[in-house]
């Protein structure tokens, strides 16, 4: 199952995350959605390492 979430982001941090996403992934379709999955991802593997 996918989920949609709705994020309010300042403006240069949106800018530079989708300058990056556009250096690694193109302009292909679903790219953004890719890299925040793998941020979310990282940030949790993060989270929980802190907590152990």
């Amino acid at each position: 199952m996918v989920k949609r979430l709705d994020v309010y982001l300042p403006d240069e941090l949106d800018k530079k995350f989708r300058e990056v996403v556009m250096k690694m992934y193109g302009n292909r379709r679903g790219a953004l959605s890719i890299a925040v999955e793998q941020a979310i991802r990282d940030w949790i593997k993060k989270v929980e390492s802190k907590e152990e």
